[in-house]
């Protein structure tokens, strides 16, 4: 989804929300739009069209995306806790303004985490050791069917919902 679509997609509170949250961080916005675009670009390379399901290919372009925002912003600053905070708060308004049922939105944000995860443990490897260790973990993703289950997964293991 382009960025123009979210945006029609989103209510007055949930753009006054996003256009201060980018306001407040305005050197984060143009990293997280590259970030966005490359991990389409790569999870359409790795998955094709498989990605836009609640698939462990979801889970990867989730984390990718997590990962990526934060690898990004933090050429911008270097406070981690900064740029990990900004990635969960830019994917948590995505997530919001674009509501599927709970388990989904759950598990979007789960994957988001990973990510978030993934960028602390890993921030100083190259791009290509971080996507193979995320295929890695897309490999091992846990199928889950309800939120007790979400609940007892660790945050450096991603889940999905559809098996293909």
């Amino acid at each position: 989804m382009g960025l123009w679509q979210f945006i029609k997609k989103i209510n007055a509170r949930q753009f006054w929300s996003l256009f201060k949250l980018c306001i407040s961080h305005i050197w984060f916005v143009w990293p997280t739009l590259k970030a966005t675009q490359r991990t389409v670009a790569l999870a359409n390379t790795h998955f094709g069209s498989r990605h836009h399901k609640n698939t462990r290919a979801n889970a990867f372009r989730h984390a990718l995306w997590n990962f990526l925002i934060a690898k990004e912003c933090s050429g911008w600053n270097k406070k981690e806790d900064t740029v990990i905070s900004w990635t969960k708060h830019i994917t948590e308004i995505h997530e919001m303004a674009l509501p599927g049922n709970v388990l989904a939105n759950a598990m979007d944000i789960h994957n988001n985490e990973v990510g978030q995860y993934v960028f602390l443990q890993n921030k100083e490897i190259a791009l290509e050791k971080t996507l193979a260790l995320l295929l890695e973990m897309t490999r091992n993703s846990k199928k889950i069917s309800t939120l007790d289950e979400l609940v007892i997964v660790p945050k450096d293991q991603m889940v999905h919902l559809i098996d293909v």
